[in-house]
């Protein structure tokens, strides 16, 4: 079935799309931009961003299932809300998002649309876009550490192995990280285990200024190519 005339295709996921979901598309990258270092410590890379645009990481999320747990086994939810008792739920997030900024960390998604049947869809969207998230991380992201999260992204290591990133992947015991679950102390302790070994502590200070995109830079991803 060929694609509708108001179809193009999306940088985002590679595939035809109504003008709607590339608008959609651009509004997640400029959401995640602000919050972009200039230099990336830890790169995360999960598979896709969540079907409802309300809960994006970078919205930040209103349903915070993704979101809190992942800042609590960096240890970012406690320190940013002793920092600011009493604060609102936005205030609080937007805090939680400037520490992961400032630590260097970044998450990014190996498609930058949502995938509706994310079990089905996770080996053909990584022979799809492995290639085109190769070219964002060695042009855009240039990060020190790469962390995939998510066993649907078993496959894309040994993808990145054969670029010749394996140096830089953080891993547990050659597999990718388990994504922190909240009430789930086993798999966050195993989360922290891994990133602690690449804790960025370097880079705790001022210098991360937020990134503005080009058109054109959006094509590559939330990034330029500095």
């Amino acid at each position: 079935m060929g694609a509708s005339p108001n179809c193009l295709p999306c940088d985002g996921c590679g595939l035809p799309a109504s003008p709607e979901h590339i608008a959609e598309r651009v509004r997640r990258l400029e959401l995640a931009t602000r919050f972009r270092p200039v230099h990336i410590s830890v790169l995360f890379v999960i598979l896709a961003p969540p079907i409802r645009p309300e809960d994006d990481f970078y919205g930040p999320s209103k349903t915070k299932e993704f979101f809190e747990p992942f800042l609590a086994a960096l240890g970012i939810s406690s320190a940013t809300d002793k920092a600011a008792p009493g604060s609102d739920t936005r205030a609080s997030d937007s805090a939680k998002l400037a520490e992961f900024q400032r630590r260097g960390y970044y998450l990014a998604y190996l498609s930058e649309c949502s995938i509706p049947e994310k079990d089905v869809a996770a080996a053909s969207t990584i022979a799809r876009l492995s290639s085109t998230l190769l070219r964002r991380i060695q042009f855009n992201y240039k990060p020190k550490q790469i962390a995939p999260l998510g066993q649907e992204l078993i496959p894309l290591v040994e993808l990145l192995r054969v670029a010749g990133l394996g140096p830089v992947l953080t891993l547990d015991r050659g597999l990718t990280l388990p994504i922190p679950r909240t009430g789930d102390r086993q798999w966050t302790e195993l989360f922290q285990g891994a990133v602690a070994a690449v804790e960025p502590r370097e880079n705790l200070s001022p210098g991360y200024d937020r990134i503005q995109l080009t058109s054109a830079e959006r094509d590559l991803g939330a990034g330029g190519n500095s």
